[in-house]
């Protein structure tokens, strides 16, 4: 296990995109709520639907990269970020997705304050990057994990981040 200095950087980072875990496992105290929004820069299409503690945020940037965002709030509380473009990149290294995900985080936390805590994931992964592997979780602080992971066809290529608190 890998600790990362800053752990009141985490949590605030976790609070402020939604990700706080259940006190009570009966009742959700918390419900996921949007990261983006339709009048953003560089946002062309928009849509959140939202069930219960889980939600479905769907964004395509006008660079063609549709970016979906899967929260679940509650328990086990998780974040899933995919960023999919056209095109076959299965002949890109590992570390090559490792860099393009703390890429994507900080393009994206200049998109408006609100987005602003997604530097400090890019800067997590960044600090972290030499420990991890894709499709492998790391602890970066006690019950709280980040994922780099991709999934490859001829036709189109995504980036998975998935960060989760337990």
């Amino acid at each position: 296990m890998q600790t990362v200095k800053g752990s009141s950087l985490i949590v605030s980072i976790l609070l402020a995109l939604g990700l706080a875990s259940c006190k009570d496992n009966s009742k959700c105290r918390y419900k996921p709520a949007p990261i983006f929004a339709p009048d953003l820069p560089y946002v062309v299409q928009y849509n959140y639907e939202v069930q219960g503690q889980q939600s479905l945020e769907s964004v395509m940037l006008e660079n063609q990269v549709l970016l979906e965002i899967y929260q679940d709030v509650c328990n086990n509380s998780r974040q899933e970020y995919r960023f999919t473009v056209a095109g076959d990149r299965s002949s890109y290294a590992d570390s090559l997705w490792m860099k393009e995900a703390t890429r994507q985080l900080f393009f994206l936390s200049t998109m408006s304050p609100q987005q602003a805590p997604l530097k400090g994931w890019a800067d997590v992964i960044e600090q972290s990057r030499a420990n991890m592997q894709l499709g492998v979780p790391l602890e970066i602080d006690q019950g709280i994990s980040v994922q780099i992971d991709r999934i490859l066809s001829p036709e189109k290529s995504t980036l998975v981040l998935v960060f989760s608190q337990q």
